[in-house]
């Protein structure tokens, strides 16, 4: 019995449902976000297949302004969303600025 190497597993997982993101199959398979989009995107091009577009409508950038236009802090706000603290305050700052212009 061969063993399946998770490169194959991932492909195997895109083929099998075509609404699924690249963060999903990483989450499934337990590997970096970048490992699967170079699997994914070169399985793609080989097939001349689209690649999955990821779901943008809430992304860390606006879950950040988001948070903190409810009254969160910077650091409260790094924590929701799972980032570092100096993301988050780069985020608040160019928001900050753009508000102001």
């Amino acid at each position: 019995m061969s063993k399946i190497n998770k490169s194959q597993k991932m492909r195997e997982i895109f083929e099998n449902n075509e609404d699924i993101t690249i963060k999903e199959i990483a989450d499934e398979v337990e590997v970096r976000y970048a490992f699967a989009y170079q699997v994914i995107r070169r399985y793609c091009d080989k097939n001349e297949l689209e690649m999955p577009t990821e779901n943008t409508e809430n992304t860390k950038k606006e879950r950040i302004i988001e948070l903190y236009e409810e009254g969160y802090s910077i650091a409260d706000c790094s924590k929701e969303v799972d980032t570092n603290y100096s993301y988050a305050w780069k985020v608040v700052d160019d928001y900050r600025k753009s508000k102001e212009s």
